[in-house]
C-alpha cells in the first residue's frame, strides 16, 4: 500500500481503493437515510481506535445525539480521540457559539475550528489527525455560497500537512447540481450515497459510489446496514 493512501477499514472497498490519500479534503454528499452520517463515523471510529484523532464540528446536530448514533453499533468508542465543536442548535454546550448563527455563521466555524485544527498541528505533527464539518449544507442554508466558498479555501490552506482526512458533509439535491459540482471541483475526493427504488422489489437500496478519487476509476457499491456499520453487498457476505 502506498504511503500516502490510509486504508477505511472496510473490506471489499479497501480491496479496490487501498484507501484514501493523506491530507486529501473529502466531500460526502448523500441523499437523507443514505447511511452517508453512519459511514462518516465509522471511518472515524476506525480511525480513532487506531489512535488518530477527529476534530468534530457539528452544526446541525448536537453532541449527545451523535453519540447515541455510534452507540447502535458495535464499535469501541469507549476512548474515542474525538474533539467536538458543537455549534447546532441544540448544543448544550453554549459556550462554543461566541456569537449568533444568524450574524455570520461562517465567522462562528472558522473561530472554534481553524483555532483547534492549529492547537492539534502542534500537538500531533507528523502523527496526523483528522477534522470534518457536518453539515455543508447547514453553512449554505446560514451563509452565502461565496462566503462558504472562501472558507473552503482557507481550510484547504490550514489543514495542509496534517497527514489526515477532512471531511465535508452535504445533503444531495438540497443546493441543486451546479453548487454540488462546484464543490466537488474543490475537493480532492467525492463519495456519493444515494438511495434508489428498486423497481421490482419496491424497496430502495442504498448504494455508494466513489465518484472522485485520484488513481481509481469510478464505481458504485451497494450497501446495507449491520451492527458493524456500513458494508458492501456481496454474493458472499463478509465475514
Amino acid at each position: 500500500m502506498s504511503k500516502g493512501l490510509i486504508p477505511i477499514g472496510i473490506p471489499v472497498i479497501d480491496d479496490f481503493i487501498s484507501g484514501l490519500p493523506r491530507d486529501s479534503l473529502i466531500l460526502i454528499i448523500g441523499d437523507p437515510g443514505s447511511g452517508f452520517d453512519t459511514f462518516l463515523h465509522q471511518l472515524l471510529v476506525h480511525q480513532g481506535n487506531n489512535g488518530i484523532p477527529t476534530i468534530y464540528t457539528s452544526l446541525d446536530r448536537s453532541e449527545l445525539e451523535i453519540r447515541r448514533e455510534l452507540e447502535a453499533f458495535d464499535w469501541n468508542t469507549s476512548n474515542l480521540p474525538w474533539y467536538f465543536i458543537d455549534l447546532s442548535p441544540n448544543a448544550k454546550n453554549k459556550k462554543t457559539r461566541t456569537i449568533q448563527w444568524d450574524q455570520d455563521a461562517i465567522n462562528v466555524v472558522s473561530h472554534n475550528l481553524f483555532r483547534k485544527i492549529e492547537e492539534y498541528k502542534n500537538e500531533y505533527g507528523i502523527n496526523g489527525f483528522n477534522s470534518c464539518i457536518s453539515s455543508l449544507t447547514y453553512m449554505l442554508i446560514q451563509s452565502s455560497s461565496k462566503e462558504v466558498l472562501r472558507f473552503i479555501n482557507e481550510y484547504l490552506s490550514i489543514i495542509k500537512g496534517t497527514y489526515g482526512w477532512h471531511f465535508l458533509i452535504m445533503v444531495r439535491g438540497v443546493h441543486g447540481i451546479d453548487q454540488e459540482n462546484l464543490f466537488s471541483h474543490y475537493s480532492n475526493v467525492v463519495l456519493e450515497f444515494v438511495m434508489r427504488l428498486n423497481t421490482e422489489t419496491r424497496l430502495y437500496e442504498r448504494v455508494l459510489g466513489i465518484k472522485k478519487l485520484p488513481g481509481v476509476d469510478s464505481r458504485a457499491f451497494p450497501i446495507e446496514y449491520d451492527k458493524r456499520g456500513i458494508r458492501p453487498i456481496t454474493t458472499a457476505k463478509i465475514r
